[in-house]
């Protein structure tokens, strides 16, 4: 993908309080937020995808996953290799529309288990897929599992998943608790590998709700497109500069096909290693600035008073977006088009800053 890309900074302080802090409307507005590991060319990667969607609009009926074109895939993994792992947020309607939050292993399945095949020809219209990942988590003691069936299709890896729907009683297929799932964060391990080209990428969704109400029939009309920008390779740097006074870092983002001007970059800080949020783990420490909005250049220069004690820092570039600009890369027009397009965040190296000694008296 080709495109100049104009970026919009994001309400939300993270991706997990925009999907519940939404408002309560009669609305479908999915998300779609991945975010690796590595950004470097041909490097294997850690995968996380981030479903959000407002917790009050419908519920969601299905989500296809498509890779970027032009990222490898190995698809081979033995049944029972754990692959990454999931936490989920879930409305009970059930329950007093209660807030639970569900966590587990993702896990690869035996693609030839009958029920497993039998769930598949239910959500995909086919029996057979090159692989079953198995979403495990539990909801008050209760074990849910959710199929992911993945396929290559052409230039991309597929992923399809289905939900139950959360106003059908769970003996005739609909969700424990009438469950309606608004946020999903789960990782994919030693599956992907970047392309091989410098150049934009995208990670695409098509998301399908339900019609509200018992009927618990999908509303194929609604199917919405959200998508997330990757730039190959991409970087953001920290290192520690010479101050008069306090504590000085420079650095500079990069990413290809990205325009960073007017983008601000976020520093976090903690007692504990690794303080901002990455792909695989959440963060140790908090914000506690944010850049100047930088040049073309991507360059970028932070300021903080001398610590007390020993702190980890790390620049983070996250919560940007842009309208989607172009047909969709999956090739398939979503009836409702597309919400929107992330960008990847990127998680700079950290470093380790101590207490000044004091100076000597003479």
């Amino acid at each position: 993908m080709k495109k100049s890309i104009r970026l919009a900074l994001l309400a939300g302080a993270c991706f997990l309080g925009l999907a519940v802090a939404a408002p309560a409307l009669a609305d479908y507005r999915p998300a779609l937020i991945m975010e690796q590991t590595s950004y470097k060319l041909g490097a294997p990667i850690t995968a996380d995808v981030f479903l959000a969607i407002p917790k009050n609009d419908d519920a969601t009926a299905k989500v296809t996953i498509f890779s970027p074109a032009g990222y490898d895939a190995n698809l081979t993994q033995a049944p029972g290799t754990e692959i990454g792992n999931v936490t989920a947020q879930v409305k009970a309607k059930s329950a007093g529309d209660a807030v639970f939050t569900l966590g587990g292993k993702v896990v690869a399945a035996d693609p030839t288990n009958a029920t497993l095949q039998a769930a598949a020809l239910r959500c995909t219209g086919n029996s057979v897929h090159a692989a079953i990942w198995v979403l495990n988590a539990s909801l008050q003691g209760q074990t849910i599992q959710i199929p992911d069936y993945v396929d290559k299709a052409g230039p991309f890896v597929t992923q399809q998943v289905c939900l139950p729907s959360p106003d059908v009683p769970p003996e005739m297929g609909g969700a424990v608790l009438g469950a309606q799932l608004f946020a999903a964060d789960f990782t994919i391990n030693h599956v992907f590998t970047n392309a091989g080209a410098a150049g934009g990428y995208e990670w695409a969704a098509l998301f399908t709700p339900y019609v509200p109400g018992a009927s618990g029939s999908p509303n194929p009309g609604g199917t919405t497109e959200a998508r997330t920008y990757v730039g190959l390779p991409s970087s953001l740097t920290l290192k520690r500069a010479k101050a008069k006074k306090g504590v000085k870092f420079t650095g500079q983002l990069k990413v290809a096909g990205l325009d960073p001007t007017g983008v601000r970059i976020g520093l976090y800080a903690g007692k504990k290693a690794k303080p901002a949020p990455s792909a695989v783990s959440g963060p140790t420490g908090k914000h506690v600035a944010s850049s100047a909005r930088l040049p073309k250049s991507g360059k970028y220069t932070l300021a903080r008073p001398n610590v007390k004690f020993a702190t980890y820092f790390q620049a983070r570039f996250e919560n940007y977006t842009t309208p989607c600009v172009g047909n969709s890369p999956t090739g398939i027009a979503a009836p409702k088009g597309c919400r929107e397009e992330r960008i990847a965040a990127l998680t700079s190296n950290q470093l380790r800053v101590t207490k000044p000694k004091p100076k000597k008296h003479r």
